[in-house]
């Protein structure tokens, strides 16, 4: 039940958006790219206002005049210059990124411990399931919506709004200002899409930078679904289809989670559905030829009761798997396993973790069931497959990633929810200590350990250097351990660093040059997902310029860097595995205190070292717990007593003999 209502909800939430897309594509001929920075600036806006203690009814507003305001913007540009209406929308939802970040200070705002509409409305509740009663309280906000904005579409104003887009030569001849009109109601959509972003933020119980991506695409879906199955010239039967589109396009994606599709065909689903959609709706159309639009034209009538029948059966079905009793075919555990993207850092905590819950006698598909569920990189997906894992009835949910992680706290209370490979689990309200946190809820994290890299550079090269690094503010792991990096900086008072932010992959390479030409002496780099993943653009510039990289993530040794010392993320698997193991065997998590990545690795590249006429002093050598050399690597685990995590003067590292070492210099 929860999969199914969680995703009407959803529908609910998203409707906002995609009225406002039918606003701009239906009324003005161009799909409004500035909603997926809008939606993003509305949900950044309530956020903010919601932690300084503002009623969180009040945040909508606010966030619609946000929002209208970046429509504003948007039409000014495309009405005052003349460009075309989806490049000037391109064009404004890349400045809303900056604009973004600015408003939130960092990549991304817990909610879980701040009032919120849903928290208001729970208290509320007269003892139904929590979701049904979201849900019944949605539908009669959205029915309210759907009156009020059909009733102003036919009003003298609406009306001229309208004809502006359809016929804007004959509405001009009447003295009408075209443009006038057009900025309003580019305006009046992406403030709607500010209010689809506060209230979506408040029902996953948090607001991040990349939860706006690819909403132009969701949008133009529920409109497209709703004018294929809602067909009518009426504004309100139309209106009533871009809510229902919006709600049959969310069914739909947790539909095709129940029926086991992999997760990661989700995107293909889309499009396919997206397609399908349309070629229906064109079949209903005009023109058209060919025997399956001429069968549908003649039979239209007939075409319309099988698509109610259609509807009908699935919302049967729904209902049916709704209030069908769980399965009891076994007493086999059931593990929910999460995984936010398919990286590599995700992919080798979640191997650590199979191959540790196997040694632990834990044999999938035997003695136990791990249902693995990927979002993807989708941040709204993510809600959904925790409402799919909570309909699966699973004992225990692994959340991999912090977006994982903060989807599964914000939903569930009554299982235990393990995590892994997060940053810093107390910013996104998970507990406020180790041993004082959620009471469902335990997991393994860690920082870069940054101070500890640096120190390695400082003893190999002493005297003043000046260093660089790139990342992506758009993660909050990223945000974590760069404010490590500047707290570690301050104890290094010979180092001065250069940093570029970057909003992608497509940047690395000229971020990397612009540090070159900056004379860096050397490039010290954090864990940060679009860094990694774009390594091979720095390790390019590292070349051509001699310049040495030290990295914190300790499994890209192999990969061009010189340096690396940092904590192993298929560690972070094995670790969860044994806190489920515990929990399987009866200890409560609330007793279980977070742990800290386990094991270090510290690696050297002999072969970038050749080429850029590097070596390596004795305490190196012989304190490397990983060495790569003629293109083999060789590893043994450096693992660090429990006292020492979190500690930043880890002397076990190297002594001062390796100080008289300098670059250049064998």
């Amino acid at each position: 039940m929860e999969l199914w209502i969680g995703s009407i909800n959803l529908g609910f939430l998203f409707a906002f958006m995609a009225i406002g897309t039918f606003i701009t594509y239906k009324l003005y001929s161009f799909p409004d790219i500035t909603i997926d920075g809008t939606f993003t600036t509305g949900a950044a806006v309530a956020s903010i206002l919601i932690v300084d203690g503002w009623n969180p009814f009040l945040v909508l507003p606010v966030a619609f005049l946000v929002g209208s305001l970046a429509g504003f913007i948007t039409g000014f540009i495309h009405t005052r210059f003349k460009i075309e209406g989806l490049l000037a929308g391109i064009l404004v939802m890349t400045g809303l990124y900056s604009v973004n970040l600015h408003i939130m200070g960092k990549s991304n705002i817990p909610l879980i411990s701040n009032r919120t509409v849903f928290s208001i409305l729970s208290n509320l509740n007269p003892g139904l399931n929590a979701e049904l009663w979201t849900a019944m309280a949605l539908a009669l906000v959205m029915i309210i919506v759907w009156v009020l904005i059909s009733l102003f579409l036919k009003t003298d104003f609406g009306l001229t709004m309208r004809t502006t887009g359809n016929n804007p030569v004959m509405i001009a001849a009447h003295g009408v200002s075209v443009d006038r009109y057009k900025i309003f109601g580019i305006s009046l959509a992406n403030g709607l899409v500010g209010v689809s972003g506060a209230l979506v933020a408040q029902y996953q119980g948090f607001a991040d930078i990349g939860m706006g991506i690819g909403s132009i695409i969701f949008s133009l879906a529920s409109v497209i679904i709703g004018e294929a199955v809602f067909r009518s010239r009426s504004m309100f039967v139309m209106v009533l289809g871009v809510v229902a589109g919006s709600v049959i396009f969310r069914i739909a994606v947790a539909l095709a989670l129940h029926i086991g599709m992999n997760p990661n065909d989700l995107k293909i689903l889309t499009a396919l559905f997206v397609l399908l959609t349309i070629i229906a709706s064109h079949a209903y159309g005009k023109g058209r030829e060919g025997p399956i639009f001429n069968l549908i034209q003649s039979n239209k009538k007939l075409s319309r009761w099988l698509l109610f029948i259609g509807l009908l059966s699935g919302a049967l079905y729904i209902l049916f798997l709704s209030v069908a009793p769980a399965k009891t075919e076994d007493e086999k555990p059931r593990i929910g396993l999460l995984l936010a993207n398919q990286s590599s850092l995700m992919t080798n905590t979640r191997n650590g973790f199979y191959d540790e819950m196997k040694k632990l006698g834990y044999r999938n598909g035997d003695n136990c069931r791990i249902i693995e569920l990927n979002a993807e990189g989708d941040i709204p997906t993510n809600r959904t497959m925790v409402d799919k894992l909570m309909t699966e009835k699973v004992d225990i949910l692994v959340s991999v990633s912090t977006a994982s992680t903060q989807a599964a706290i914000a939903k569930v209370r009554d299982i235990p929810v393990v995590f892994a490979t997060v940053a810093n689990p107390f910013t996104i309200q998970a507990g406020v200590s180790d041993s004082n946190h959620l009471p469902n809820v335990t997991g393994v994290y860690g920082m870069s350990p940054i101070r500890e890299l640096l120190k390695i550079y400082t003893r190999m090269f002493p005297g003043k250097h000046t260093i660089g690094t790139i990342y992506d503010p758009a993660y909050l792991n990223t945000k974590v351990n760069m404010t490590e990096f500047v707290t570690a900086l301050s104890f290094f008072p010979q180092l001065t660093m250069k940093e570029v932010a970057v909003a992608g992959t497509s940047e690395v390479q000229q971020a990397a040059q612009s540090l070159a030409a900056k004379k860096i002496d050397a490039f010290i780099l954090i864990n940060d997902l679009t860094i990694l993943n774009s390594l091979e653009s720095v390790v390019k510039i590292s070349r051509q310029a001699k310049i040495p990289i030290f990295s914190n993530d300790a499994e890209r040794l192999q990969d061009g860097v010189l340096l690396v010392y940092g904590y192993e993320y298929y560690v972070s698997g094995m670790q969860a595995a044994h806190l489920v193991d515990r929990i399987l065997k009866g200890e409560n998590p609330a007793d279980i205190p977070f742990e800290k990545f386990k094991l270090i690795t510290f690696g050297v590249n002999y072969d970038v070292a050749d080429q850029l006429g590097i070596r390596f002093p004795d305490t190196i050598r012989h304190v490397a717990s990983a060495t790569f050399i003629h293109g083999k690597l060789i590893k043994r685990p450096l693992v660090l007593p429990p006292e020492n995590h979190g500690n930043g003067d880890r002397e076990m590292v190297l002594s001062d003999s390796a100080s008289s070492f300098s670059k250049g210099k064998k």
